[in-house]
């Protein structure tokens, strides 16, 4: 059983309480007591003390830094451990779903009944408890340290200067969280997930336009991409705001809306999804053998960059078309270290660099057409060479 949390509603009631009674207990003195009644002070200064602690650790005091969206999270996410599948909304949809491992379910059942001491209410308990025991444990230190500093100023200054210190510290505390309440709904909340789009029309046509090259193999494995790509749906995936689209049901865009989402992404793979009625493909996982190179050069008329537009094909039916820089690395033994022989180890990997190689880094700055790939800089037909396997 727990103490209930006091609910957010109330919070500013309860912030005014703490900082006065923080204030209030600061003004009170063993000296004002009877000998035989310090005890009796003593106790209810722990449980004051106790009692303002469990105060300001409450979901009231500390709001949504401290309630519904730091602490409860966080632990919410360290109890739901093997409670059944977890959905990843900002990953692929292979990947939505993942559940328990088998075998785990006797630690499973000792994490839910343990994981449960952890809530926010349960802590927040813990923690005054522990303040009252020390309240208790150090009264007669701090009230000699009270008494020495009041005995140094005069009668009341004090006093008075140690309950506004106090209770103006627990008030200020209570404005800065405020404060970090409103920066936090300052900072836009971005998620990630996929939004169906309409195939834009110089795409098609350049993808008609590819398809229409001689095939290197069988024709017929082109007139059965382009039937699936006839009757596909098409999707990128996009960070959106959560606080403009809250919740998990689709959510369907106006056009300007969608064209503004697209345009900030950096797309260079659109998923596709063809009609499962649409003929197959074989074999049914490659790369289409003809590929659309678009050359650039730099904007200082130097170096030219090339990116290619590919289709991707899985299970026999297409699964993505990319535009990206192509992967020209190729592995083969002539690159390999001179003498080296079955058992041995090469600690510094087998890539050879020549000593006058100079400085590298992985960093490379690129003219942004290069690699910024949205959708409106995809490349046109007129735009387009071509080069099959082997050519």
């Amino acid at each position: 059983m727990r103490l209930p949390d006091i609910p957010l509603r109330h919070h500013r009631t309860v912030r005014t309480a703490a900082a006065l009674g923080t204030g209030a207990l600061a003004l009170v003195r063993r000296r004002d007591v009877p000998a035989e009644r310090r005890t009796g002070l003593r106790a209810a200064t722990a449980l004051a003390n106790a009692g303002l602690t469990w105060l300001t650790g409450s979901r009231a005091f500390l709001g949504r830094v401290g309630g519904s969206s730091g602490i409860d999270e966080f632990l919410g996410a360290i109890s739901a451990k093997g409670r059944g599948p977890i959905r990843y909304a900002s990953s692929p949809a292979h990947i939505s779903d993942v559940g328990a491992l088998d075998g785990d379910a006797d630690a499973d059942t000792w994490w839910d009944q343990h994981a449960r001491v952890t809530s926010p209410a349960f802590l927040n308990l813990v923690t005054a408890a522990g303040v009252g025991a020390a309240s208790w444990a150090v009264w007669p230190l701090t009230e000699r340290l009270a008494e020495k500093v009041d005995e140094k100023l005069p009668s009341g200054v004090g006093r008075g200067l140690n309950a506004v210190v106090n209770g103006g510290l627990v008030a200020l505390t209570a404005v800065l969280i405020d404060k970090v309440e409103n920066w936090a709904d300052d900072v836009e909340d971005l998620d990630y997930a996929p939004v169906e789009i309409e195939l834009p029309s110089r795409i098609r046509e350049s993808l008609n336009l590819l398809l229409s090259q001689p095939h290197p193999v069988a024709q017929a494995t082109a007139e059965a991409v382009a039937e699936q790509l006839g009757t596909a749906r098409f999707f990128v995936w996009v960070t959106y705001p959560r606080a403009e689209y809250p919740g998990n049901e689709p959510i369907i865009l106006d056009p300007d809306r969608l064209a503004a989402i697209v345009r900030d992404e950096d797309i260079e793979s659109i998923d596709v999804y063809p009609a499962a009625s649409s003929p197959r493909v074989v074999p049914g996982t490659q790369t289409y053998p003809v590929v659309g190179i678009r050359q650039s050069t730099g904007q200082d008329g130097g170096e030219t960059a090339e990116m290619e537009l590919s289709l991707s094909i899985v299970n026999g039916y297409v699964d993505a078309i990319s535009f990206s820089a192509p992967d020209s690395e190729i592995s083969v033994s002539d690159d390999l270290p001179q003498g080296s022989v079955p058992g041995t180890l090469h600690p510094e990997g087998l890539e050879q660099e020549s000593d006058d190689a100079g400085y590298s880094s992985s960093f490379e700055i690129l003219d942004e057409d290069e690699h910024m790939s949205v959708l409106a800089t995809w490349p046109a037909p007129d735009q387009l060479t071509f080069r099959a396997d082997g050519s």
